[in-house]
């Protein structure tokens, strides 16, 4: 159960996360100007995207008996905002 409640937690900053990068993919983004640079907005929104359907499919995998289920959910959030990461970093370069 204690699972279930902190993968539900999991899932709901994925959402909200999705939500924000959504809306900030063509203004201002922490401190970036996603306005000038057409490719910083193309990687917010395709982020946005997969943090969604993985929150879906996190949805999905919460609800099945299997607990361990769960560690998919975990690792592609992690993978996608890990990669989303490195590709802002590469934008300095």
């Amino acid at each position: 159960m204690v699972i279930k409640i902190f993968m539900l937690i999991f899932i709901l900053v994925l959402l909200l996360t999705s939500w924000y990068m959504w809306h900030r993919r063509n203004g201002h983004f922490i401190i970036y100007d996603v306005g000038s640079d057409p490719r910083l907005a193309m990687v917010l929104k395709v982020t946005s995207i997969s943090l969604f359907l993985e929150s879906l499919l996190g949805i999905v995998l919460l609800f099945v008996a299997n607990k361990y289920l769960n560690l998919i959910t975990l690792a592609l959030g992690s993978l996608t905002i890990l990669i989303f990461g490195l590709l802002i970093n590469k934008k300095n370069d």
